[in-house]
């Protein structure tokens, strides 16, 4: 994905990759040390979520803005971006036009910039009933995917077993599945965990 973006940047006569880095911890050294336009932040980063990272990249630089990219289309993940600070959401199935002209209309606007917004057409695709997930319940999903029980995963998100087993009990009405196989099933259909 790096070497993605930066091939994309290269061919562009105003923007200029600044550094390229795997982890978030190298990100906010970067950010503190370059004082970018502009970061480009995957959701899924090998040292944790790229969704705590817009308000620590505003407080090291705050001229900086996050477009987070990530290969989630679901809303709830948009939402919560938003919420976080990020200054616009892309998916991994953009087309290069529109990495280039969201990176310009975050430059240039102070308020959460969308494919429509940005003029180009969008990538992303339709809603989903994942999209009836809130981030939470996508982040249980996610965990319920890579294999994890309800007490790992209350460990995982400091919640007990009972609020995680309430949870996938809302997960399985929202999305009409039944059993832990077919919800592991859909979940990867859509792109969603391992």
């Amino acid at each position: 994905m790096c070497a993605g973006i930066g091939r994309i940047l290269g061919a562009t006569s105003d923007l200029v990759l600044q550094a390229s880095v795997l982890t978030g911890a190298d990100l906010l050294i970067a950010v503190k040390e370059l004082q970018p336009s502009v970061a480009v932040v995957d959701i899924d980063l090998p040292d944790g979520s790229g969704l705590d990272l817009p308000v620590r990249i505003a407080e090291l630089s705050p001229s900086t803005k996050t477009v987070m990219f990530s290969m989630y289309s679901a809303r709830a993940y948009v939402e919560q971006a938003k919420a976080k600070g990020a200054s616009a959401y892309l998916t991994k199935a953009c087309l290069d036009e529109e990495l280039t002209a969201t990176i310009r209309a975050v430059v240039e606007s102070d308020s959460f910039v969308s494919l429509q917004q940005s003029g180009a057409p969008p990538a992303a695709a339709p809603p989903t009933s994942f999209d009836l997930l809130s981030a939470r319940e996508l982040e249980v999903l996610k965990l319920l995917t890579l294999g994890l029980t309800n007490s790992e995963i209350a460990t995982e998100l400091f919640v007990s077993p009972r609020t995680v087993e309430g949870h996938r009990a809302s997960i399985q009405r929202k999305l009409g599945l039944r059993t832990r196989a077919e919800l592991a099933r859909a979940a990867h259909a859509a792109g969603i965990g391992a």
